[in-house]
Formats: C-alpha cells, structure tokens, sequence
C-alpha cells in the first residue's frame, strides 16, 4: 500500500505540473470498475480473481488526434494460486499497475471520441515486479468544454515473477475527465478615420459571436451573449443610418442542407435580439451561409469551434462629428 500511496502522489504531483503551464490541451480523471485475472488459479481453492479497481491518470494532447496518458490503477485485492515445480504457491494481497502509453482519438463528431492506448505497465504485488504491454480501448462523451465522462476497457499482458506466471489483468471501467480548457474570448473589431477638423466622417463596425452563444444544435441564444448584443444596440441607436448585414455559418460536421438552415436560423435569433429591443427590421439584411467562407481549418477542435459564428456587418457609413486640431 506504500508503492500504492507514492504513485498516486507522483500522479498529483505531474498533475501540478502540468498546471503551471499556460495550455489549454492536458486534463486529469479518474475510473472505478471491475478487475478481473485471468490465468490466476492453478488449483480452484483458495482463490478469488475478481475485484473492485479505482484509477487516476493525467493526459496531454499535442493535437486533436495523438495524446500521452499517465495513469496509476489499484487493481484490487486477490488471493491466487500458481504451480512451481510440484507445488503450489499463493499470493494473497493488492495488485497495482503504473501506466504510459500514447493515446489515439477518432473524433466522431463535437461530443463522441474513440479512443485506443498502447504502453507499458509497472506490475506491482507486494515483492512481485514485473514490466508488461498495457493497451485499452474506450469511447468518451463530451458534455461541456471542461468535462467528459469515460468508459474504457484495459488489458494487462502476461505479468511474470517468482510467483506470478503469465497472468493476465484486465479492468473494465467507467470514469470522468476534466479538460483545463478557457473558453475563446472574440473582440470586436472597429475601424474609424479620424480627421483633425470639422468634416463628414465615415465608419465600419463588426461584431462576431462564436463560442458560447448558442446552445449546443440550437438557434437558442444564451444569456451570456446578452450584454453584448445590448452594447451593440447602443451603437445602433447612435448611428440610426447604418445598416447592419448579419450572416450565419457552421463548420462543416454533419449534413450541408441541415448546416445551411442552423446557420440561417442562428442569424435571424441575432437579428430578432436586435429588432425586439428596438432597432427598424428594415435596417437588417440577413442571410446565412451553412459552411462556407471557413475561418479556420474544419480538421481540428478548436478551427470547427471558430467556424461556427454569427457575424455582424455594419457597411460603411457617413455621419457628422466636429473635431477640432
């Protein structure tokens, strides 16, 4: 229990670590399940290959596609049985596994990912040592940027020591994520010529919502955009000429005619927002574009994320305003 204590210290202590750092791709959990042993029992008495196992690990993904997990797993407490020479030798206590292995995601969609690791395991069993191949296969569901849940099956190959002889682990498990992951913060752009005399002056203005102002496959607006949308009708109620061209797009996950539509509705909340709270609907020009004009790469997380926008266009526009040198 000792080896137990210092492992699942070193994985803290990583954990740590890794939030010193500034990205926003590493992430802790934790599993609970069941261990069973194959290869175990040489004799049918006494012995008992099934257990309650508990996991931590700590993971870094250098992209959408390659990670690298390290994780510690208490494997349970057996009692089991294995020949040597003409006898029969027991074991009788904890079985602990230390875990490194790269980690593969197939990213299904925005909330479903498969996922398969290959590595080493350090076997632990009171005095018993033993370094074997470790690999798992599991699927994960994501249900906000920061949280995720797991369920994973691991296996353990072929630990052998002075007692123990080929066996196999295996842990079926369920578990969770934590992504330390900060949401994008998107500025408005304003761009504004600035002559020192009394002149007709000209304006453009753009305004941009991503992350965070839908809900998920929704045309919903969230209430954190709100006081954005209420600083733009301010503008608007300053510069009562200008036209506004709101215009909706998606990345390209899922089908193009649906994309099409979400983007056409998403566009309109923004528009209706904007009427609702008094500006002229003859003011507006709305239209959406489903995947086109991408922003970034559709390939990646975080490019489909900035793809998925409403923007707002106020096209240049002449107004009055006395400056004097």
């Amino acid at each position: 229990m000792k080896k137990v204590a210092i492992a699942i210290a070193a994985v803290v202590a990583g954990g740590s670590a890794f939030m010193n750092t500034a990205s926003a791709e590493w992430y802790i959990g934790g599993k609970v399940g069941m261990t069973t042993l194959d290869d175990a029992c040489y004799l049918n008495s006494p012995c008992d290959d099934d257990a309650f196992g508990a996991g931590l690990h700590v993971g870094y993904d250098f992209t959408d596609i390659i990670g690298l997990e390290y994780g510690v797993d208490w494997l349970g407490s057996y009692e089991g049985n294995f020949k040597s020479g003409n006898a029969a030798k027991t074991i009788d206590g904890d079985l602990t596994a230390i875990t490194l292995a790269p980690k593969f995601n197939w990213h299904l969609n925005d909330t479903w990912n498969l996922f398969a690791k290959i590595g080493g395991a350090y076997m632990i069993s009171g005095d018993e040592k033993d370094i074997v191949p470790t690999g798992s296969i599991g699927a994960e569901y994501e249900i906000d940027r920061n949280w995720s849940v797991r369920a994973e099956y691991q296996r353990y190959q072929d630990m052998s020591d002075d007692i123990w002889k080929d066996m196999d682990a295996n842990f079926f498990g369920i578990g969770f994520n934590y992504k330390f992951a900060a949401a994008p913060v998107v500025a408005a752009v304003v761009t504004e010529e600035v002559v020192e005399e009394p002149v007709m002056m000209t304006k453009t203005h753009k305004e941009e919502y991503g992350t965070g102002t839908f809900e998920f496959d929704s045309a919903k607006l969230t209430e954190s955009v709100s006081g954005r949308l209420d600083n733009f009708v301010n503008f608007l109620n300053e510069y009562p000429q200008a036209q506004v061209e709101v215009t909706g797009y998606t990345d390209s996950s899922g089908p193009a005619a649906y994309n099409q539509k979400l983007s056409e509705r998403r566009a309109q909340s923004v528009a209706d927002y904007l009427i609702a709270a008094g500006i002229d609907a003859n003011r507006f020009t709305v239209k959406g574009m489903g995947e086109e004009n991408p922003v970034a790469d559709n390939s990646t997380h975080e490019g489909r994320e900035k793809n998925r926008r409403v923007e707002v266009v106020v096209p240049e526009f002449q107004y009055e305003e006395l400056v004097q040198p």
